[in-house]
């Protein structure tokens, strides 16, 4: 395979603590599906859990359209 046709995804994860909001820890999701697209605003998220449920989710739909592609 050559590097022109590997399938590339983007995630961007941006984190930060908010001191007095419960759950502090926040994120934003930024994705691309190719590498030479700009970023664009995924999901926010709140708490470690909730975080990880949204890239976890993103790399899920993403890794699905991938093989469907391939099909």
């Amino acid at each position: 395979m050559a590097a022109s046709d590997a399938h590339t995804g983007v995630l961007v994860l941006r984190v930060w603590y908010e001191p007095g909001r419960t759950p502090a820890l926040r994120a934003r999701l930024l994705v691309v599906d190719s590498p030479d697209q700009v970023p664009a605003e995924y999901s926010a998220a709140a708490g470690l859990d909730e975080i990880c449920s949204q890239v976890r989710e993103w790399l899920q739909t993403w890794s699905l359209n991938i093989e469907a592609s391939s099909d």
